[in-house]
């Protein structure tokens, strides 16, 4: 397939040779700021993809500076030497005072597969997360990014995107497949290199053009939030190596063991099924949750006890919860889908994430929720079942700890409770969590050592049975007090995620009608007002401000664009979530 590639734009050069790679060097030395950018044959450093070229360059004259070193593209014009080019990438990177770059996890991780060396303890700046940090909301793919911030030095951000996609679709077509899998087994290793050249290099303008744009914004610069500000920024670039690390290294886990897991979980599926053929009288699509609506709710006119978001009848595990009683069909019908996900969902799928060593590298994403709380996908480690008697031991046991090894579990003690208490002053909040001990250390009169020992011998507040006798009247005599106490648990840690009644009426343990529910919600905000006031001045605050913004304790903004919505579902979802980010960090 010919195509004429582009021409190189200004400043920009393709190095193959020794003597291409030495100038390279040395023009790099002279600049503090390095941005760099490897292109991949894929992107999954841990099953073999690698590189096959990467990009520098630094700010000069006004403009960006970019050379490309092809390495490993599949064809047959000339490379530079794999040894010489490596050896030119460290020297141009240690030479550096700080590294730039859009995503740079991802280029870290890909560097270390493939014995590229990134220094240790050089200043990182992402681009990427410097735009989620001033819009976390906003499309964080590089050349949109450029294209809304206006500083792209090539004109178009997009046009040698397009140019490489449009070379791609060419080539899926002659070779008769989709673009995903021909992607995930080529990449662009078969890219043109001056194609590619140009398009790296471009990466690399951006990603300096962006970083000279973005970073004084980002840090909160000359506003009242800026020592927040340059705090959870300083926070945010040293989190990308560790996260870089923690999916590098995996997490082992027992292939073997989970094989044996599955075909267990099929035999179980399959006589559960055999059961439900039985009492339903035809044997479905169990796992279709369509299939299952009009089974339930049009051919045996079941009770709809609650709806999706879209209004059609719920059939998740609260509502079949709360269906247990009406039919002596439902429960096998819960324990089939419960099986059905497990398989589907972590024994089959984790097999098939597995690199050859049987550890699987799931993606921490910083970058992956409007709160600025981490979240994990391909797999999604944060969701590993929990709740279900026996299903939830089966999987978990899968995870394993390599031999020599310890694991720690750590966690705040009841972090989103005392931002809630310290917040909305909450009396009762706040009294759970008050110490004599901290505030005899705070005015200096004791020191740590006799802190740490006294807060010991401290009584710890029961907060959750505080709140239930306070919203409820409940006394821990009562017979319905655990009950109770259940609920207030749900909404104490419900509330700062912007949760409402439906925490409650969805909890299979609870076994709560809607109306009820919406009772004990109500209570519980009638009797703590100072949360429903701190979440109107919030609120307040927001439709006053231009932007529709505010930031919170962390220095982290958020922007309430859909609060002047027309759809009131819309906007009551918006306020809730505005204050979560006020809690959450």
């Amino acid at each position: 397939m010919m195509i004429a590639p582009p021409p190189l734009s200004p400043g920009h050069r393709i190095a193959v040779t020794g003597d291409d790679l030495r100038e390279m060097v040395t023009e790099m030395s002279f600049a503090t700021t390095i941005a760099f950018d490897f292109e991949t044959s894929g992107l999954r450093y841990w099953a073999g993809q690698k590189p096959i070229g990467f990009a520098v360059g630094a700010w000069s004259g006004g403009a960006p500076r970019c050379w490309y070193v092809p390495v490993c593209h599949m064809s047959p014009q000339r490379q530079a030497d794999p040894t010489h080019a490596r050896e030119a990438f460290r020297d141009v990177l240690a030479a550096a005072d700080e590294l730039v770059g859009h995503n740079l996890k991802f280029d870290i991780n890909m560097a270390r597969a493939d014995n590229w060396e990134v220094p240790a303890w050089t200043p990182l700046h992402d681009t990427m997360i410097q735009a989620y940090l001033i819009d976390e909301v906003r499309a964080l793919q590089l050349e949109k990014v450029v294209m809304q911030t206006g500083c792209s030095p090539y004109g178009d951000a997009l046009d040698m995107k397009d140019a490489v996609e449009d070379w791609i679709k060419r080539r899926i077509k002659e070779r008769r497949q989709s673009r995903s899998a021909y992607l995930s087994e080529l990449g662009h290793a078969e890219v043109p290199i001056p194609l590619e050249g140009e398009y790296a290099c471009r990466d690399a303008g951006h990603t300096l053009a962006l970083d000279r744009v973005q970073r004084a914004q980002a840090m909160g610069l000359g506003t009242e939030y800026e020592q927040a500000r340059r705090s959870l920024y300083a926070n945010e670039m040293l989190l990308v190596r560790a996260l870089a690390d923690m999916e590098y290294v995996g997490q082992a886990v027992d292939t073997d063991y989970l094989e044996r897991v599955s075909l267990e979980l099929d035999q179980q599926m399959g006589e559960l099924g055999q059961q439900l053929s039985r009492v339903f009288g035809d044997n479905l699509k169990w796992g279709n949750d369509n299939v299952v609506r009009k089974l339930l709710f049009n051919e045996m006119k079941l009770p709809i006890m609650s709806r999706t978001k879209r209004g059609a009848p719920a059939v998740d595990k609260a509502a079949l919860t709360q269906l247990a009683k009406q039919h002596e069909g439902i429960e096998p019908l819960m324990e089939w889908r419960a099986r059905y996900k497990v398989r589907n969902t972590y024994t089959d799928s984790l097999i098939d994430k597995c690199d050859r060593h049987g550890r699987i590298h799931a993606s921490f994403v910083q970058t992956g929720t409007a709160t600025g709380r981490l979240s994990s996908r391909n797999p999604n480690l944060q969701n590993i079942p929990s709740r279900h008697p026996e299903l939830s031991k089966l999987v978990r046991r899968a995870f394993v700890v390599d031999p020599d090894k310890a694991r720690i579990y750590c966690d705040y003690s009841q972090i989103e409770l005392r931002l809630l208490a310290w917040a909305t002053e909450n009396p009762v909040l706040t009294a759970s969590y008050e110490s004599a001990a901290y505030m005899e250390l705070l005015a200096g009169r004791i020191d740590y050592e006799q802190y740490r020992i006294r807060r010991q011998s401290e009584d710890a507040a029961d907060v959750h049975g505080m709140v239930a006798q306070r919203v409820f009247g409940a006394d821990p005599s009562d017979p319905d007090f655990k009950r109770k106490r259940s609920a207030s648990k749900i909404i104490n840690f419900g509330v700062p995620y912007g949760g409402g009644p439906n925490l409650l009426a969805s909890n299979p343990e609870l076994m709560l009608s809607e109306k009820v529910a919406k009772q004990y919600f109500h209570q519980y905000h009638q009797q703590n007002p100072e949360i429903e006031k701190t979440k109107t001045r919030l609120l307040r605050k927001m439709r006053n401000n231009p932007e529709t913004a505010f930031v919170n304790w962390a220095g982290r903004v958020r922007h309430g664009k859909r609060l002047d919505w027309a759809d009131a579902d819309i906007v009551a979802e918006e306020e809730r979530s505005m204050f979560a980010s006020l809690i959450q960090g």
